[in-house]
């Protein structure tokens, strides 16, 4: 089922087409919680966020007119960024302290990483970059992505495998992988 067939079933109030939704999206989803909240929101937080996007998926679908993902995409960041703007702040950690999560210089490259990685899959287009999203943040096994999107198994991996090799390319032709 393609996402503009989604769409049309979402609006229908179909909830079969809400689980598909969730299970097609819910690794995008939450990688682009996670890379919004550069680490300040705790795994609650997240977990809250995703059941968010998706309760606001269900109650405007009739109001989509853009593509399904770009509006699922959208709406994970923008309510990512308004529950940042919540978080009360915190007494500041002496310049010495450590960070919770390691090296700021390293989360700040490893946030950098992760949005190249995210423009680029997005410039795949469909339906390669959803194959390479549920694969790589969805966790989905190829199998369940064959049956899913309704593509054979040596299609599904031929894609992650081609995926890969264009990521790498634009990477490197960026200077980010040597």
């Amino acid at each position: 089922m393609t996402d503009a067939q989604l769409l049309e079933k979402l609006k229908k109030r179909s909830r079969k087409s809400l689980e598909t939704a969730i299970r097609r999206f819910n690794g995008y989803v939450a990688a682009i919680i996670y890379n919004t909240g550069r680490g300040s929101l705790s795994r609650e937080d997240m977990e809250e966020l995703q059941d968010d996007v998706f309760l606001a998926l269900w109650n405007n679908a009739e109001n989509i007119t853009d593509s399904l993902r770009r509006y699922i995409g959208a709406s994970a960041r923008n309510m990512t960024l308004s529950r940042l703007r919540t978080l009360k702040p915190t007494a500041e950690l002496p310049g010495d302290a450590a960070s919770p999560h390691g090296n700021p210089e390293e989360e700040a490259e490893k946030n950098e990483l992760a949005r190249l990685i995210f423009e680029e899959m997005e410039k795949l287009g469909p339906p390669d970059s959803e194959v390479l999203s549920r694969f790589f943040f969805g966790g989905q096994k190829m199998r369940e992505i064959a049956a899913e999107m309704g593509l054979g198994i040596s299609g599904v991996k031929m894609k992650i495998k081609r995926g890969r090799e264009r990521l790498k390319t634009a990477l490197e032709r960026k200077g980010v992988l040597p």
